[in-house]
């Protein structure tokens, strides 16, 4: 890219930011155990968000197994550590996948962030503030299992979406998350809950009946079901030819689950008491440094 170019694409996105005046909406996406579809339901969600005229940007956490990109055949050219190490520009490490879904490869531990400098951090804050109003959606997928780099995340990010099977290992890892963190704080996330891969309708619904009353009598924890997807042949396809299902079949039933998923899932946030406002991504970068510190 020359400079000529770089500049245009600069001040593009410096249009957009002002046009923004709102924060930018953190949503962590997790799973108690991995093989549940996580990766897959997190790009799709993007895709349908941005089909509902809403600006997202995925940032993919899942360090060891970064799945993503693969999803949609592209490897990325840079990540979060290029800003660190090489000096890059927040707006290099942003990459273009499936339909013009923009995401960004982690390739950080956030730990890595407390062994830095000054000047280092000082750099990597000014760029990250850059896209504090950029997008209306910032997607985390995270790896799969507990660990407390994933409670940081989920305790500083607006809202978290758990995605789970009607398998009974997958139903206990899901519980195991959402106990872990609550051991860390006094004022319950706001969570919602993805059954991925029901045979039935009423498999679903008796999973997640099951989740949110152990979650309620045992944790005082109240879970929001955001919807059900069932086992769906199109998504296996999907996935051997690296096109997102809601691209490559419209009209099957997950993608239309998941467009009625966006659909119930926007005006709620809206119109919800318990809607706070977004910490945008300065706020949600400050307060995993702050949680890093007491870790």
């Amino acid at each position: 890219m020359d400079q000529a170019q770089s500049l245009r694409e600069y001040m593009h996105r410096y249009k957009i930011q002002q046009q923004k005046p709102e924060s930018s909406r953190f949503i962590t996406i997790t799973s108690g155990k991995g093989g549940v579809g996580k990766s897959n339901f997190t790009l799709n969600f993007a895709l349908a968000l941005q089909g509902a005229g809403k600006k997202v940007l995925i940032l993919d956490l899942d360090l060891s197994t970064a799945n993503i990109n693969i999803l949609m055949g592209v490897t990325p050219r840079y990540s979060l550590i290029d800003v660190l190490y090489q000096k890059k520009q927040i707006w290099d490490v942003i990459q273009k996948g499936t339909h013009g879904i923009e995401y960004i490869s982690g390739g950080l531990e956030i730990q890595d962030l407390m062994e830095f400098d000054q000047n280092k951090l000082w750099y990597f804050w000014s760029q990250i503030q850059e896209l504090q109003t950029y997008a209306d959606f910032i997607l985390l997928d995270t790896g799969a299992g507990i660990s407390k780099e994933l409670v940081d995340f989920i305790l500083a990010s607006d809202e978290t979406i758990i995605v789970t099977t009607p398998e009974p290992t997958s139903i206990a890892d899901s519980y195991a998350v959402l106990k872990t963190v609550l051991q860390f704080t006094k004022q319950a996330p706001k969570f919602h809950l993805v059954i991925n891969r029901a045979q039935s309708y009423r498999e679903a619904v008796e999973t997640s009946r099951s989740l949110k009353n152990a979650s309620s009598n045992f944790l005082k924890l109240k879970l929001n079901t955001l919807g059900f997807l069932m086992e769906d042949d199109h998504v296996r396809r999907s996935v051997r030819s690296q096109i997102p299902f809601l691209i490559s079949y419209p009209n099957c039933a997950a993608s239309k689950t998941i467009k009625q998923m966006v659909n119930s899932y926007l005006p709620d946030i809206d119109s919800s008491a318990q809607s706070t406002v977004p910490r945008g991504i300065r706020g949600f970068f400050e307060k995993i440094i702050s949680l890093g510190k007491l870790s």
